[in-house]
């Protein structure tokens, strides 16, 4: 059933807010975050200046972090694109993005423009290109390598956009995600396309589509199209994931196991399935609130800053005083950020951004409540 725009409320599920995957969310933020600074930072691209060995090496399955973020994804972007139009979901999208990605960018050019050193070098060009968030657009680099994920989620975005502006979501969401995971099926284990893969996001869309496919089965239960869905999505992470393994052999020369990644990818789906059919029910508190708002600032954030200060103070206070002073820093930048910044941010966007959409064709379909 159509409804007109200003009766869909866009925010009205606060109270519905999943506390557990809150917590998950700020867990993979985390995990990402000691999985660079242990691991990969003194592996690859000579970022930092030394290694912390076998403690890192237990933390080499990080980057399975990631993995979790777009399960997440598809669970919570859905659920909040549910009730809302195409141009009210892509404001409020906007208005989650991009304060933080502003202000933790333009942090991190600072220091990196302090240090002036290889390889955190910068220029003007190089900050004014990542004002759009798509810097490789305009030749430049991103100014911080975490960024290339957050273009993955914006290409979701769009998707999802264009889902609600045609109508397919939430009419037709199962019959859409059958045909991206058979996308993601045939590009990943037959064709090989890099253009298929970058529209499309087959390489992580198995993960997403889990998402989408945990949302739609718990909430509107598990029909055997769904579920035979969520099968072929989680299937396919394994797929995923080894090809993930492949890839830190050929840029490391190492790698933990086959049978290992798997266990690591199964552990990563059990805690995201359990997080968000369980949390659905449990309040959240603002402590947990907390944590999920700052894990976003926190992820992009955290990377090249952290190399940089544990690379100067790590030969005056030890790299382990190093690791935890970088490590609380970027919590505390991320905390300021989610308080005082990411607000004001979200007001203005949605003050210069709303007024538009009177002017452009808008599309609402009644159905479950959004998320946030």
């Amino acid at each position: 059933m159509r409804a007109h725009p200003s009766s869909v409320h866009p925010g009205g599920a606060a109270a519905q807010r999943n506390g557990l995957l809150d917590l998950l969310r700020f867990a993979a933020a985390l995990t990402v975050a000691v999985y660079h600074f242990l691991y990969r930072g003194a592996r690859e691209g000579g970022y930092l200046d030394f290694g912390f060995g076998a403690a890192g090496v237990s933390v080499s399955l990080g980057y399975l972090g990631v993995n979790l973020f777009f399960m997440i994804s598809g669970f919570v972007i859905i659920w909040s694109a549910s009730g809302r139009d195409w141009y009210g979901f892509s404001v409020d999208r906007l208005a989650r993005l991009y304060p933080a990605h502003l202000a933790a960018m333009t942090l991190t050019f600072l220091v990196m423009a302090w240090w002036g050193l290889p390889p955190y070098s910068t220029d003007i060009f190089q900050w004014l290109a990542n004002l759009t968030m798509l810097a490789p657009m305009f030749g430049a680099d991103f100014m911080d390598g975490a960024y290339w994920s957050i273009v993955i989620e914006i290409i979701f975005y769009g998707w999802v956009a264009i889902g609600l502006f045609s109508g397919v979501l939430p009419r037709h969401t199962d019959a859409a995600v059958a045909i991206w995971i058979m996308l993601v099926m045939v590009n990943n284990t037959m064709l090989g396309s890099r253009p298929v893969e970058l529209l499309f996001l087959t390489e992580y869309g198995s993960y997403f589509a889990l998402g989408i496919m945990v949302w739609r089965i718990s909430s509107l239960g598990g029909s055997t199209l769904r579920l035979l869905l969520a099968a072929l999505a989680t299937i396919m992470t394994f797929h995923a994931a080894e090809v993930q393994r492949l890839d830190v052999i050929a840029r490391l020369e190492e790698a933990s196991s086959g049978p290992v990644v798997a266990l690591a990818n199964a552990g990563i789906i059990a805690a995201f399935v359990l997080a968000a059919v369980v949390g659905r029910h449990i309040k959240a508190s603002p402590w947990v609130l907390a944590l999920g708002g700052i894990s976003y600032p926190f992820y992009l954030i955290h990377q090249n800053a952290g190399y940089i200060l544990m690379n100067a103070t790590g030969p005056m206070i030890g790299k382990w005083a190093a690791f935890a002073l970088a490590l609380a820093l970027s919590l505390a930048f991320s905390l300021a950020i989610y308080k005082y910044l990411e607000p004001a941010g979200r007001v203005l966007i949605r003050a210069l951004f709303t007024p538009i959409g009177r002017f452009l064709p808008r599309t609402a379909w009644q159905y479950p409540a959004p998320a946030e």
